[in-house]
């Protein structure tokens, strides 16, 4: 919905949840949901709609959560696993094309979350898989509280967001190291030093 707002249509969702899948079908009635991301074929799908710019995921947080049983890749929070497959398999299909762009969204305890005397190693192994796949790879820690929203048709910008929800984002872009530019504000403005003349 939020990505709605730069003219972006989704292509398809992957959801089983009962309510969260009436909300999209609601929201999307033109956008298919494919239902269970174990069971999609991806070279498949790259077949039918050729280059993805974003493909998107958040897998469950549940067993990287702090507040959940810290179980990592053995519980819920694997189908991490499923992410890396759609975009191994997305590269593959499209010869080293798509996606231009992925995105992961989880909770902060994904990036100490491991086995016994290796914390982190859950978010190492995923972005030596995504890296694998040729992106360049950016992570940060983003709070919703504060969010702000620019809304193009009136030239608002709304926000902040009434809530307190802390997230890690992983963003990767496909060939390049752009994805640090994505994610991150410069602090400075960009200017031309030619011009400048003095230091």
């Amino acid at each position: 919905v939020a990505w709605s707002r730069l003219g972006w249509e989704p292509l398809a969702f992957a959801e089983v949840d009962e309510f969260p899948s009436a909300v999209l079908a609601c929201r999307f009635p033109n956008v298919p949901n494919l239902g269970d991301v174990c069971e999609i074929d991806w070279h498949k799908f790259y077949g039918e709609h050729g280059i993805i710019d974003v493909l998107i995921a958040g897998s469950p947080c549940q067993s990287f959560s702090i507040a959940g049983g810290r179980k990592g890749l053995e519980g819920e929070s694997r189908l991490m696993y499923e992410f890396v497959r759609a975009v191994r398999d997305t590269v593959d299909a499209s010869g080293g094309a798509s996606p231009r762009y992925v995105v992961w969204e989880n909770v902060p305890g994904a990036l100490s979350s491991g086995p016994k005397g290796k914390k982190g190693e859950d978010f190492g192994c995923l972005l030596r898989e995504l890296a694998e796949c040729g992106h360049g790879l950016a992570w940060r820690v983003l709070d919703s509280q504060f969010a702000r929203v620019f809304d193009r048709s009136s030239g608002r910008l709304y926000g902040p967001v009434p809530q307190r929800r802390r997230r890690v984002f992983l963003v990767g872009s496909l060939g390049s190291d752009g994805a640090g530019e994505i994610l991150f504000e410069r602090e400075s403005v960009s200017g031309d030093i030619e011009a400048c003349g003095k230091e």
